[in-house]
């Protein structure tokens, strides 16, 4: 198993400056630049920011993890643990690449360098990807065997969330088609990510929800509103694993 798995989602963007200004905002710290390529620490957990192509459209977000394990070694554990994974070559270098059943593709890759030393995330911003599908099962399992350990069951199969001992955590929910959402989670008030985002004028609204709250932000690639969901204390229906 992979001890120290980070999650690192991929945003593919045709507006990369509003997304710096969002990340920022909310207490991201830029540890890696070059063109077209950005990678943020959040207080758990990082984002990539990648220019949108004709390839990956803008709105487009994959999966991602990293490992300090060495690549092959890491491939090898993945694998054993029955994770549909191979060892290849993608454009940026060696890494692992999983090819699920339903058709979601995303690797596994050494850290990003940290290029830009001295700056502080804000703890209470965390990443947090949504793996959509029918086969919550096997999303669970793919996660798990990747190293992802279990934090928050709702006892109805629909969701499930992961966190990862390297930082971040990565998210299962049921839906009728395969997709990936890039999500956030705020460990504290929320409304206190609100009002950092009103005072730096981007567009978000609150929304109280009977299990917990979320900030909704408004897109800078004009899709479905980015959410910030509060770190859930009810549990009600759900199952603390």
């Amino acid at each position: 198993m992979i001890t120290d798995l980070t999650t690192q989602p991929i945003r593919f963007t045709a507006d990369i400056p509003a997304w710096q200004h969002l990340l920022q905002t909310l207490g991201a710290h830029l540890i890696y630049e070059r063109p077209g390529w950005l990678v943020y620490a959040l207080g758990s957990g990082r984002v990539a920011l990648h220019a949108a192509s004709e390839h990956q459209p803008a709105g487009v977000s994959t999966l991602a993890f990293s490992t300090t394990t060495p690549i092959p070694e890491a491939v090898t554990a993945a694998s054993s643990a029955g994770v549909p994974i191979t060892l290849g070559r993608p454009d940026h270098g060696e890494a692992g690449v999983v090819e699920a059943p339903d058709g979601t593709i995303f690797t596994l890759d050494s850290p990003t360098a940290v290029e830009r030393e001295g700056g502080v995330a804000d703890r209470r911003l965390v990443t947090l990807p949504i793996w959509y599908g029918p086969d919550t099962s096997m999303i669970r399992a793919v996660l798990e065997g990747l190293g992802a350990r279990p934090r928050m069951v709702a006892d109805d199969g629909m969701w499930t969330d992961l966190r990862c001992d390297g930082g971040g955590l990565a998210a299962v929910h049921r839906a009728e088609d395969p997709g990936v959402e890039l999500a956030f989670e705020w460990d504290g008030d929320v409304e206190e990510a609100l009002d950092l985002l009103t005072d730096a004028g981007v567009q978000a609204v609150l929304i109280d929800e009977t299990y917990s709250r979320t900030v909704q932000v408004a897109d800078p690639d004009g899709g479905k509103e980015i959410w910030i969901n509060e770190r859930q204390t009810d549990l009600y229906g759900y199952t603390r694993a």
